[in-house]
């Protein structure tokens, strides 16, 4: 997974496709310094990109993408640390 772009409110990634038969994706951002609830955004299993938006401005989450294949399989891409760019004007 990688993350593109990065605003104040969204994180935009790319994933390869690692198997075959995927129904859907599920991209999560979850705030790395606390236990709330991740905000995730399902897309289809033909689909390698997503963005996740209603994230707050100069926050670190720790992103993944989890593929649900057609078995009821999960994989999970390890998390990768973004921070949402910090907005306002300069």
């Amino acid at each position: 997974m990688t993350v593109v772009n990065r605003t104040t409110n969204s994180i935009e990634i790319i994933w390869n496709n690692p198997i075959h038969g995927v129904r859907f994706y599920v991209a999560l951002a979850k705030t790395s310094n606390s236990s709330s609830e991740p905000i995730g955004k399902i897309v289809p299993g033909n689909t390698t990109t997503s963005e996740i938006t209603d994230l707050q401005a100069y926050t670190e989450y720790n992103v993944s993408v989890v593929a649900m294949n057609t078995n009821g399989t999960q994989l999970k891409t390890a998390d990768v640390l973004v921070s949402t760019d910090e907005g306002g004007e300069y």
